[in-house]
């Protein structure tokens, strides 16, 4: 899924330091092969003796490391907060660690435009060396079926702590075409001095939520804040009600692969329980108008009292644009299960979020991907993005908990490790482009009450066939 640009997780002055100092030390790590994986090499071990012999200025700068730049695509645009932030500490002390590398950063987000210049990027042959990349079929397989994508050898981060099958969505056919930063999870945070106030328990069940969306209006408090603009976040939310009426992840990957459909029961029960919350004003009014970024500084401005979203929103608790008395009683937890369901609130809408992956015809292939390997050594990317509270890394972090996580890092920690199943790449990213488009629309008009449960079952049943039919060429 998509997970980037607009995670602004900010941290405070003190903690950027430490993200510099942490990332600049990352690569020297004896315990993960030290610099090895540094394109800088040892150029002084390499030198012949009849070079050695010779100190004239034109031998010494024969045997200097070759000067290589590389251009870096991602969707992080925001460089001085959150992921955009790690990025860039990373590659500063990269370059600052090998003096004969350069990287040129590009930004653009939202995902949809960094997507689509992505696509005509590639079909000019001019991929930048190093581009963010999601591990789902929709938009993975075009560019490797089209050969853009180059390998990376898999032994070489068997040491690196990735979580199961963390490596398993960046790879076709056994061999891996990227490496995945995140483990994103979906969640619903709350305020809790807000449910403090107004005597609510953190909800279950579905009824425990209602009544606390009807506790909720009673006062004009938004329930929820809810990006409904960007239709991804409702295929997610979908998904998750899917399974908790159904009570396994496989209905929606059955109907995908054809061994099942849409038309299940539990896909018209999920349809309904959607328009249910929206008719109970879990959203308040115009969500589906509301982009990203009015829908967490709603939240972030305490005038919500929950907020769905992804576990790359733990960084609100840092985020010093937002009240400190707000930053202080974030907490998490997860879907509450479904009147009538069988899915358990342990079951957890999860898959392993952005990553980055090297072009294939990129005349600086191997060094692109050594930066890579060394950016994810654990010292450097898990280790920034946890002790700074920015994301869950796809690498284990357990040996970097501090003891002073924030409050809401607890509770997304407690969610995810207490998980009895993960969902796995969520449907929406296993349509084609054009089938998508008709999933997202229907969406769309299922939740402005334009469309009935079962008739979006059908519609998105045939997008389903269609799409799965298209892929079978």
């Amino acid at each position: 899924m998509k997970t980037a640009t607009w995670k602004k997780a900010s941290v405070g002055m003190a903690v950027l330091a430490a993200s510099v100092s942490l990332a600049a030390c990352g690569g020297n790590n004896s315990n993960n092969g030290g610099n090895a994986a540094s394109p800088s090499g040892s150029a002084s071990a390499s030198e012949s003796p009849s070079a050695s012999a010779s100190a004239s200025p034109s031998a010494s700068a024969s045997e200097a490391p070759k000067k290589v730049t590389l251009s870096f695509f991602t969707n992080n645009s925001d460089r001085t907060v959150g992921q955009g932030k790690m990025e860039q500490d990373l590659i500063d002390a990269y370059m600052k660690e090998n003096p004969n590398v350069t990287i040129k950063v590009e930004t653009l987000s939202p995902d949809p435009q960094f997507q689509d210049k992505i696509k005509v990027y590639n079909a000019s042959n001019a991929l930048p060396d190093i581009i963010t990349s999601w591990g789902n079929t929709n938009y993975l397989q075009p560019l490797i079926a089209s050969g853009a994508l180059a390998e990376f050898n898999r032994d070489s981060l068997k040491d690196y702590g990735f979580v199961d099958a963390a490596l398993d969505g960046f790879s076709s056919d056994g061999k891996l075409y990227g490496i995945p930063r995140n483990s994103d999870f979906y969640v619903l945070y709350y305020n809790k001095k807000i449910f403090a106030d107004n005597g609510i328990q953190v909800p279950a069940t579905e009824a425990d939520l209602m009544a606390a969306i009807e506790t909720l209006k009673s006062k004009k408090i938004v329930p929820i804040a809810m990006d409904g603009r960007d239709t991804w976040t409702s295929g997610i939310w979908l998904d998750t009600l899917i399974q908790r009426a159904s009570g396994t992840w496989d209905t929606s990957k059955k109907a995908m692969d054809r061994t099942g459909s849409f038309k299940d029961p539990a896909v018209v029960k999920a349809a309904g329980d959607m328009q249910k919350w929206i008719k109970a004003g879990a959203f308040g009014n115009g969500f589906l108008n509301q982009d990203y970024g009015a829908a967490r500084n709603m939240f972030g401005q305490g005038k919500a009292a929950m907020y769905m979203m992804g576990q790359w929103e733990m960084g609100m608790a840092s985020d010093e644009n937002f009240p400190k008395e707000i930053r202080d009683n974030i907490g998490a937890f997860p879907f509450p299960t479904s009147e009538g369901g069988q899915g358990k609130a342990t079951d957890l809408p999860a898959w392993f979020g952005g990553g980055y992956s090297v072009s294939a015809k990129s005349p600086n292939k191997d060094e692109a991907i050594k930066f890579l390997e060394w950016m994810f050594k654990p010292d450097n990317w898990a280790k920034g993005v946890w002790q700074n509270g920015i994301t869950f890394p796809a690498q284990k972090y357990d040996q970097f908990m501090t003891g002073n996580e924030t409050s809401v890092q607890k509770d997304l920690s407690a969610i995810f490790n207490g998980a009895t199943s993960y969902s796995g790449t969520v449907a929406q990213d296993k349509f084609t482009s054009d089938t998508q488009k008709t999933f997202y629309d229907s969406i769309q008009q299922l939740e402005g009450n334009r469309m009935k449960p079962e008739d979006f079952a059908n519609v998105i049943d045939d997008a389903a066939d269609k799409s799965a039919k298209a892929q079978a060429k």
